[in-house]
């Protein structure tokens, strides 16, 4: 199979690209720069140049690569300090929604026969201790995710053209190869969580490498659809950072106060709080997916095995 990837150097990127090319695929991806294009040739990827927003440029590069699949994992995060800004989402919701429906269209002026959109779990309401999955549980827009919904709606157009969309909402990405995850680890070093939201309240988190694998199976295997990419046992919070705590060697960790959370979150707060214990029984039942990290327990002691942690995160910063 001859697959086009944007997003080709996030976190997400380069945990995927090898496993397609250890499956035989043909990967070209998305470049727009030297440093990019350096990092896509050493991943084992074509670099193509193009714009993700023009729908010639993408339909002249999907029909010189004669790709029959898209992999959209292009995003721009914002840092941290800057995620309670509405205004900070504006590139990354141009990525999601723009340049989401630019690829569809492209795709369906030529060969291009499946697309994969990893979405994301915030999508789902707040439904306690309930297990919630895409099948049984409608979604609830937000501002910071409502892109994410409409990038959604663009793959579900890109099905009815009687093609094959795929939505996969992940959980929280990590591993020690994940910038956000080495900076709880280092603060739980430190003897601090900051974590939003009632201790009691659920969290579904993917270990980087099994949401890799679900990308790569849902290509050869997945029906058209949505489906939740997640780790086998959700923790509430006071659960996930008792394993934080144990991963660092400390009994307990000074959780910040979740009123001084929801400031800091600003017009996230919302939809940060809220308790998603989300299933991922579909895609197993339906694929030969199997996650190799079952919680978040098992996650944060693999992070801590890993050496050189400090020198992991200097080398993103």
């Amino acid at each position: 199979m001859n697959i086009f990837v944007a997003g080709a150097t996030g976190a997400l990127g380069k945990a995927t690209i090898p496993l397609l090319i250890a499956s035989g695929h043909q990967v070209y991806a998305l470049s727009h720069s030297e440093k990019n294009t350096a990092v896509i040739r050493q991943l084992g990827a074509e670099p193509i140049t193009a714009d993700l927003f023009d729908r010639a440029s993408l339909t002249r590069v999907l029909e010189a690569t004669n790709a029959t699949a898209i992999v959209h994992l292009a995003t721009k995060i914002p840092p941290t300090a800057r995620m309670g800004k509405v205004e900070s989402w504006q590139e990354n919701d141009h990525i999601r929604r723009d340049g989401t429906r630019t690829l569809a269209d492209a795709a369906l002026a030529v060969g291009v026969q499946t697309f994969v959109y990893p979405s994301f779990y915030y999508v789902y309401p707040d439904r306690g201790a309930q297990w919630i999955d895409a099948l049984s549980t409608p979604v609830q827009s937000h501002v910071i995710q409502q892109a994410t919904i409409d990038a959604e709606a663009e793959v579900a157009r890109f099905t009815q053209e009687k093609r094959k969309g795929i939505v996969l909402r992940m959980g929280n990405l990590y591993g020690p190869d994940v910038p956000s995850a080495l900076e709880q680890f280092q603060m739980a070093q430190k003897g601090f969580a900051a974590l939003p939201g009632p201790g009691d309240a659920y969290l579904s988190y993917i270990w980087l490498e099994d949401a890799a694998r679900a990308i790569v199976i849902a290509l050869a295997e997945a029906p058209a659809g949505v489906y939740d990419i997640v780790d086998d046992e959700p923790l509430t919070r006071d659960a996930f950072v008792s394993a934080l705590a144990h991963s660092v060697g400390k009994r307990h960790l000074l959780r910040i106060p979740n009123a001084v959370m929801k400031f800091l979150a600003g017009a996230a707060a919302d939809m940060t709080n809220r308790s998603q214990r989300v299933s991922n029984r579909r895609f197993q039942e339906l694929t030969t997916w199997r996650p190799t990290v079952s919680h978040a327990r098992q996650g944060w002691t693999l992070i801590a095995e890993e050496k050189h942690v400090s020198e992991r995160m200097a080398s993103y910063a």
